[in-house]
């Protein structure tokens, strides 16, 4: 059944984006625009079979160009040479990165770190872009309304089968060890992600989250609480990481989610970062650092 959903957006909560909040840290700015490689259209099949491509498709950093359901949305990406060398073994991970408002997913993916991680433990990195640089855009927003609906929160959905669809089309991707963590606003979609699993419509049918596991930096429920993340289905592990001293997302509002979740059934670890303010939290400075996050990950794999 769908839920009824309101969404807490950048109108109603300001979630400032990675490189304006200065978790880019090391001086990593937003890029000024997208390449245009490719451009294909959704509605790929969604197939999580671990069958490997016919042919392997090389290592390196693309921006990409979709079409989804008459939407044009765009992702960065991000293949080392170390996943593509481990795909003559078998099947590899696949990380989704959702950035926060105003930043890009190419930014993102860099200024966080994660693809120096994804060169050192061999897996697939994607950026995916948020509509106007953001996600579950309203009208207000920008929202074209274009695929029939007034957010974009099912395009954004539909965003993440048909990116996962295209990748395994070049890379031999393994569909129980694809993850996703989200900055900000980010975290707020990938909270999204997970406590609408089973219970919303997108074009291709009933969505249902691949995710093994969910990564929440500086988030909040993004539904304002009018989705029951005890209807989920299915539930899998959650690590949110909030700090205390955040000026843009409360850390009241990252504890109230973990709550929610706690409430409901979810396995969620919950880290409070003492003074640690609206930044990437998974660095060494604060107590956790991104191998810390891969390594939960990949101990959190689907069981088959």
């Amino acid at each position: 059944m769908q839920k009824a959903i309101i969404l807490l957006s950048a109108a109603a909560l300001a979630c400032a984006g990675l490189a304006a909040c200065g978790a880019g840290g090391d001086g990593a700015g937003a890029d000024a625009g997208a390449d245009t490689d490719s451009d294909a259209d959704s509605g790929a099949d969604t197939d999580t079979g671990d069958d490997p491509p016919d042919e392997i498709g090389p290592p390196g950093r693309s921006n990409e160009i979709i079409v989804v359901d008459g939407v044009e949305r765009a992702y960065t990406l991000y293949v080392p040479e170390s996943a593509v060398d481990a795909m003559a073994d078998g099947p590899v991970p696949l990380l989704f990165g959702f950035h926060g408002a105003g930043d890009t997913g190419s930014n993102f993916v860099a200024a966080t770190g994660l693809e120096a991680t994804a060169d050192a433990n061999a897996f697939v990195l994607v950026g995916p872009w948020g509509f106007n640089a953001g996600w579950f855009v309203e009208a207000g927003e920008g929202w074209p309304g274009d695929d029939g609906n007034d957010t974009s929160l099912q395009n954004d959905l539909q965003l993440v089968y048909d990116v996962i669809s295209i990748t395994r089309e070049s890379y031999w991707v393994d569909g129980d060890m694809i993850y996703a963590v989200g900055h900000s606003r980010g975290a707020g979609f990938t909270g999204l992600a997970a406590m609408l699993s089973g219970g919303a419509e997108i074009s291709s049918g009933a969505w249902v989250s691949p995710f093994a596991a969910y990564g929440i930096n500086a988030g909040y429920d993004a539904s304002g609480g009018s989705v029951d993340p005890a209807e989920a289905e299915p539930k899998r592990p959650v690590w949110i990481v909030h700090g205390t001293s955040d000026s843009v997302v409360p850390y009241s509002y990252g504890n109230a989610l973990y709550e929610a979740f706690e409430a409901g059934g979810w396995d969620v670890t919950f880290t409070p970062v003492e003074g640690g303010g609206h930044t990437w939290l998974w660095r060494s400075t604060y107590g956790q650092t991104n191998q810390d996050l891969w390594d939960w990950f990949a101990a959190n794999a689907i069981d088959p």
